[in-house]
């Protein structure tokens, strides 16, 4: 999944990283603009998950003992 809109703007970012890492990278062809780009969109999708089941947890938890305590809903109506 991407987080960017085609055509997008892009901004200059200024940053600062080990020179031996940016030569190897370099020499092995790595565009560091899109690896960083994709690297940055795991991250975020990473935190914004854990954020939600943070936010969610109690919710989760309630309806997994909701569960145990009285199966799933409709479960007299299955067939199976």
């Amino acid at each position: 999944m991407r987080i960017e809109a085609a055509g997008e703007e892009k901004s200059p970012v200024n940053l600062r990283i080990r020179t031996s890492l940016k030569n190897k990278a370099k020499s092995l062809g790595v565009n560091l603009s899109q690896t960083l780009e994709r690297s940055l969109e795991d991250e975020i999708r990473r935190v914004e998950q854990r954020e939600w089941v943070e936010t969610n947890c109690q919710a989760i938890e309630a309806y997994n003992r909701r569960i145990d305590e009285r199966g799933p809903a409709l479960a007299a109506y299955r067939s199976f």
